[in-house]
């Protein structure tokens, strides 16, 4: 089976893919290819998948999309293309239903009746039976089944489910889920004539990207009296929580500190979450429960929060396998108390939040994700994987040495304080409250991800870190001179952020 195809066969795609106004579209940007733009013939179905060349299996699409093709079709890379400019649009602000909107699936309006052990769906087109089951701890009735799409709408009821939608974890869940079976249900509320999904939002979002028009769904119908209703949001509030955390069976960034604090402070914290009402559940209201009712002192309690904070970051970030957790390890580049000195209170925020769990303004999901790039970025461009113990006799490569004198103590002091700057120009910092709060809001795009790895391929690549062995090893191990060798060779914090001295 041939892979190239001729130029008379070009021509033909050409003629082809032509709009009726005489324009040439990219297949997969939908862009108009100018004369200069540079293009190439590829196969609709990859020719690695057996995709042959017949011209009903070859587009012209512009060089520069094509290059993330890999093993996909162009239809996967044109759908990846549609699914990473709306998440630049909204500024990753994705909840479900503008994963509706893309895929062009528009909400059915649907009538539902209730017998004694079933329930009937209709919307006029489709119709369904259920059989109900009662939940005896909730006290509602509830049903399982393979519900429509457009049945469906995501439950942004403030504190259940306000999350928005991860980009990462939703490509992982939608590719996972082409050759794999959704094992369990997502989970919704019927409340008034609509099919509410508060739990497995990214899971059918990725159902949602491959076309499939059909769901497992768990839907507990909410109670027509408004205290009951109330009662079942804030059960299922508090369920879905703990579902999240202290039972979670995988990392789950959760913005919660019932995630982060349950292991060691189980009983405080349910008993904060069952007895103050959802809209007092925050880091900030946590904190004072602490000392009000717990006779913590107030710094005992932000120190836990911290620590929880602190823990989260090490753990779910690159920099793990390099640190050791205690203070002296000749085997580890770096140490607990060291990033706990230097690296986080430059990067994360610290404070307890005044932002409700989970809601639009919690951004302790985001700053882990943010954390978890930056930490690659150090990893990468400051040459940590050729990190080795200097062993007394062994001859160091210059990588080596350089990786060394990079993480050495003194140094990461020196330029830690570097990386506020860094983000603040990354982010464009305008107020005290960027300053103070730093990684701690939404995810970074690839624009401000290109700024922080600019800044910080000059930090390491300085000429300082690669000069003879001699005058620089012996001044990084003095406490006192290390600014004043920074400052003395030009690495300074203006030429990190512009490259000018």
């Amino acid at each position: 089976m041939k892979r190239q195809i001729s130029d008379t066969e070009k021509e033909q795609v050409r003629q082809q893919q032509l709009d009726k106004d005489g324009s040439l579209r990219c297949f997969i940007s939908g862009e108009v290819i100018g004369d200069t733009d540079a293009i190439e013939y590829d196969h609709i179905l990859p020719y690695s998948k057996q995709g042959d060349s017949d011209l009903s299996n070859i587009r012209i699409v512009k060089k520069e999309y094509n290059r993330r093709k890999s093993d996909q079709s162009l239809y996967e890379v044109r759908d990846n293309l549609k699914l990473e400019r709306l998440f630049n649009e909204k500024k990753n602000k994705i909840k479900l239903q503008d994963i509706f909107e893309l895929k062009d699936i528009s909400q059915k309006t649907f009538h539902f009746i209730t017998q004694s052990d079933t329930i009937t769906i209709d919307d006029g087109t489709d119709k369904r039976v259920f059989t109900l089951l009662s939940d005896k701890i909730l006290n509602v009735q509830y049903f399982y089944g393979r519900i429509p799409i457009k049945w469906l709408e995501n439950d942004d009821q403030e504190g259940l489910q306000p999350r928005v939608i991860d980009y990462k974890r939703l490509i992982s869940l939608r590719d996972h889920l082409k050759d794999h079976p959704q094992l369990a249900p997502s989970i919704a509320r019927l409340i008034g004539s609509k099919l509410k999904l508060f739990d497995g939002q990214h899971k059918l979002a990725g159902q949602v990207l491959n076309n499939t028009t059909e769901v497992d769904i768990k839907a507990y119908l909410s109670p027509a009296e408004a205290d009951k209703a109330k009662k079942l949001f804030d059960d299922l509030m508090i369920t879905n929580l703990d579902a999240h955390s202290k039972h979670k069976q995988i990392p789950f960034y959760t913005s919660t500190l019932l995630d982060r604090l349950s292991v060691i402070y189980k009983e405080m914290l349910e008993e904060f979450t069952a007895t103050k009402s959802v809209d007092k559940h925050s880091e900030e209201n946590f904190i004072s429960f602490l000392v009000s009712e717990k006779q913590h002192s107030r710094s005992q309690a932000k120190d836990m929060l911290k620590s929880a904070i602190i823990t989260n970051a090490v753990e779910l970030s690159a920099l793990k396998s390099f640190t050791a957790e205690a203070s002296r390890d000749a085997g580890y580049a770096l140490s607990i108390d060291l990033l706990k000195t230097a690296v986080f209170p430059n990067t994360l925020f610290l404070e307890p939040s005044t932002a409700n769990f989970k809601s639009a303004g919690d951004f302790r999901d985001a700053e882990l994700e943010n954390f978890k790039e930056l930490a690659s970025l150090l990893v990468e461009c400051g040459f940590l994987n050729n990190w080795v113990q200097n062993i007394r006799g062994k001859s160091l490569t210059n990588l080596e040495l350089k990786a060394r004198r990079i993480w050495h103590k003194g140094a990461v002091l020196t330029w830690t304080p570097y990386l506020k700057s860094i983000l603040g120009m990354a982010f464009n910092f305008i107020t005290n409250d960027d300053r103070n709060k730093l990684l701690y809001r939404e995810v970074m795009d690839t624009n401000q991800k290109d700024r922080i790895k600019v800044c910080l391929t000059r930090l390491f690549n300085h000429p300082l870190w690669d000069e003879p062995e001699g005058e620089i090893d012996s001044l990084l191990v003095s406490a006192r001179k290390q600014d004043d060798l920074f400052n003395r060779k030009g690495l300074t914090e203006i030429y990190v952020l512009t490259g000018r001295n």
